[in-house]
């Protein structure tokens, strides 16, 4: 009977311990609530610490995860557990392509969690979109691509500025870092150039001008150390024979005022004639002082190449570059008689015989009427001034000194004496004594009178 007693005992303690172990089991167990990925689970564990409970709920983890509480802590006092899963994401930046796993969805998070430094003037891409790294990104991050900034230099007038700038051309880091450019301002390089590290930027800034050109005055701004310069910077070109004034090499003057003269030169060729010569030849055939024209003779052409200058339309100059015979003048051929015929001329001072005859303008002289305040009686020849004397010109006294001559009203002669004539007539001076001087100043004949001179000494045509 006492065995019978000792066996139901033990079943009530073997009752017993099962019944406390299920009821340390439920006293051990818990309610949990976990936040994964901004997902929230509920569950019931008997896990001591985090990462058990993440066990028992079947919520995979891994150390690259981010777990708040951390896995190892106790789960006394802890009702909600927080699990950000980590992504793998590509990141690529100057040294290349790295695997990396990221729990931050804030792009400088990730960039600092894979141990990479962020400068100013830095740039991300992610999945092929430009981001701000410091805003958080509200989608799954794939491929981060960070574009580092060039270290850049502005020389503005006195002023210089340094910076990092992720831009790509020189216009977008300039307008990134609130850099303002007017109208005229100089820029080198050109604003288009693509960035480079430690690049150093000159900007000039442009001046007001005022330029007078093409009829116009107008104000721009431009830069430049010279004339030329400037006006290259306000887009005012210059032609081949243009100048300015000042020099385009002078330096901008005080005034801020130039001057563009336009020059235009053009070629006109113009033709004027070309006189021909005369020359004479002897007829024998043709009585003395008789002239027949043998050859007329014709004009030659002469062309000119002028050049003509203009500066802002109004002609300045002109001058002769070439000039050139583009046809020979012909010259005339004129010829004169050399045969003499001796004839008679009944006078009051009887019949004369001359071979002859030409119209002559005559004036008169004495001894003290020479026309000059003196008085002289002594001719070239050396015989005494009296009626009979008579002078002409010296090239003709050269010729023809002695020789007999008539002059009707007047008488015979001889050329004895020099006188200066009158231009652009045969002149004769015909002499008398102071007693019996007469005025003359008249158109008359001059005959020369027999024997004839030698052929040889004849002047067939008249000096």
């Amino acid at each position: 009977m006492l065995d019978a007693v000792s066996k139901q005992w033990k079943s009530i303690a073997a009752i017993l311990a099962v019944a406390g172990s299920i009821f340390l089991y439920q006293a051990t167990g818990r309610n949990v609530q976990v936040l994964a990925d901004g997902k929230s689970i509920q569950g019931f564990s008997h896990g001591r610490d985090v990462g058990a409970v993440l066990d028992d709920l079947g919520i995979e983890h891994t150390l690259d995860d981010l777990i708040n509480p951390p896995p190892e802590q106790q789960m006394r006092g802890v009702h909600q557990i927080q699990v950000v899963h980590a992504m793998p994401v590509i990141l690529d930046d100057a040294s290349g392509l790295q695997w990396i796993r990221a729990t931050s969805k804030t792009p400088a998070n990730i960039i600092a969690d894979a141990g990479l430094r962020i400068y100013p003037g830095d740039r991300l891409w992610i999945d092929g979109q430009p981001e701000d790294m410091w805003v958080k990104v509200g989608r799954a991050v794939s491929r981060i691509r960070l574009v580092r900034g060039h270290q850049l230099t502005v020389m503005d007038a006195n002023h210089v500025t340094r910076f990092r700038s992720g831009a790509v051309t020189i216009d977008q880091a300039l307008f990134e870092v609130g850099f303002m450019l007017y109208e005229g301002d100089s820029i080198d390089p050109p604003l288009t150039t693509l960035l480079t590290d430690d690049q150093t930027i000159s900007i000039r800034r442009a001046s007001d001008l005022l330029i007078s050109v093409d009829g116009r005055t107008m104000q721009v701004k431009a830069v430049g150390d010279t004339v030329g310069e400037a006006l290259a910077s306000a887009g005012i070109g210059l032609g081949g024979l243009d100048y300015t004034i000042p020099a385009v090499t002078d330096p901008i003057p005080l005034c801020r005022e130039m001057q563009v003269i336009r020059v235009a030169e053009q070629i006109l060729v113009e033709l004027e004639p070309v006189p021909f010569e005369t020359s004479y030849q002897p007829l024998e055939t043709l009585e003395l002082d008789s002239i027949q024209v043998v050859d007329s003779g014709t004009y030659g052409v002469l062309e000119n190449r002028v050049r003509i200058r203009v500066e802002d339309g109004v002609e300045v100059s002109r001058q002769v570059d070439e000039a050139r015979v583009v046809i020979e003048p012909k010259p005339r051929i004129l010829g004169y008689g050399t045969k003499v015929v001796v004839r008679t001329l009944s006078t009051s001072y009887g019949t004369i015989e001359y071979w002859r005859a030409i119209p002559i303008y005559a004036t008169s002289y004495s001894p003290c009427n020479l026309g000059v305040p003196y008085c002289g009686s002594r001719t070239a020849s050396g015989k005494e001034v009296t009626r009979g004397t008579t002078g002409v010109i010296r090239s003709w006294y050269n010729l023809m000194w002695g020789w007999p001559v008539f002059v009707p009203d007047y008488g015979p002669g001889t050329i004895e004496d020099i006188g200066a004539g009158i231009a652009g007539r045969d002149w004769i001076d015909l002499g008398f004594t102071d007693g019996d001087f007469e005025p003359w100043h008249q158109w008359t004949t001059l005959y020369f009178l027999t024997p004839v001179p030698a052929l040889d000494s004849i002047p067939w045509i008249l000096p």
